[in-house]
């Protein structure tokens, strides 16, 4: 009876030391380091590699520990990027793997871009490398992609990147009357509007014309067709040929120019009423006109 009491006694002893030790070695490594450390957890990673990984990056004391522990809780493990501090204890660390709080990059995505533009915003300056080849990818959506801030996965792909952007367009302009022709329109007057104030009146213009069988003449489809939006020239006008050239061909453009923002989005699904069928922009205005002969008298006027 004795004997079994002191074995009972040191198996119990026993129990306590190595829990001891199974709390130290899953205890912060440095409690005073704000270190950040990125980790990267593959699908279908087994969970010893990723607790040895853990271990050689620096962010907990012990792989076989934690390993040890994901068993006894069951953990599960979400794949992506995270943002790991060595100063962060075993539970903490795993359950942040289990919830997918992963490392994210903010993005603005800017009103009256085009899908270049994105791409070379988010590869060059966000060093978001993986979603290179998003312009192919995302130019069937031109138009359809929501220019708006964003906090993305840093590995987030071009696929979910735009699917974000569509559903957000598609949130955004819920409540209002969005056609083709709409976001054509409006991607155009993102273009041409100088602010918020002219954009109804600008959309009104190109309503107009197209109701009048007048060509839009939008000098932003012959940038969108050369793929840049450097000035062009009135040179540009017949020498540019293509489809969305709205001074050679009758009516809408193919598709739209850029991403419109919400303000455009509105403006175009209720453009001003008026008879203005001409405009344009000096010193900072917005002139418009009925006639030819009054649009020409004022740009020689304002120019």
């Amino acid at each position: 009876m004795l004997v079994l009491k002191r074995v009972t006694l040191g198996l119990l002893g026993l129990v306590i030391v190595l829990s001891v030790i199974f709390i130290v070695l899953l205890a912060p490594k440095n409690k005073e380091s704000t270190e950040k450390v990125d980790f990267t957890i593959s699908t279908n990673q087994r969970s010893a590699e990723i607790s040895q990984n853990l271990e050689t990056k620096g962010v907990i004391k012990n792989g076989f520990a934690f390993y040890l522990y994901l068993k006894l809780i069951s953990g599960k493990i979400l794949p992506g990027t995270y943002e790991l501090l060595s100063s962060q204890s075993a539970s903490d660390i795993a359950g942040q793997l289990a919830s997918g709080r992963f490392k994210v990059a903010k993005i603005t995505i800017i009103e009256g871009w085009r899908a270049s533009q994105m791409e070379e915003y988010l590869v060059k300056e966000k060093k978001l490398i993986q979603l290179t080849g998003l312009t192919k990818l995302a130019e069937p959506y031109e138009g359809y992609i929501f220019p708006d801030t964003y906090e993305v996965k840093v590995d987030v792909t071009s696929e979910e990147i735009i699917k974000l952007m569509r559903e957000t367009f598609d949130q955004k302009t819920a409540k209002l009357r969005i056609t083709p022709e709409t976001v054509i329109l409006a991607s155009i007057v993102e273009r041409e509007s100088l602010g918020e104030e002219d954009r109804s009146q600008i959309a009104g213009v190109y309503a107009n014309r197209v109701r009048q069988g007048i060509r839009l003449e939008a000098d932003p489809t012959i940038q969108y067709a050369r793929g840049s939006w450097a000035a062009i020239t009135k040179d540009h006008y017949k020498s540019v040929i293509s489809p969305y050239n709205t001074y050679l061909n009758d009516s809408w453009p193919p598709g739209p120019i850029a991403s419109p923002g919400l303000k455009s989005l509105e403006a175009a699904s209720a453009p001003a009423k008026h008879d203005y069928l001409y405009f344009f922009h000096a010193k900072g205005q917005t002139y418009f006109s009925k006639t030819y002969a009054e649009h020409a008298a004022k740009v020689r006027q304002y120019f």
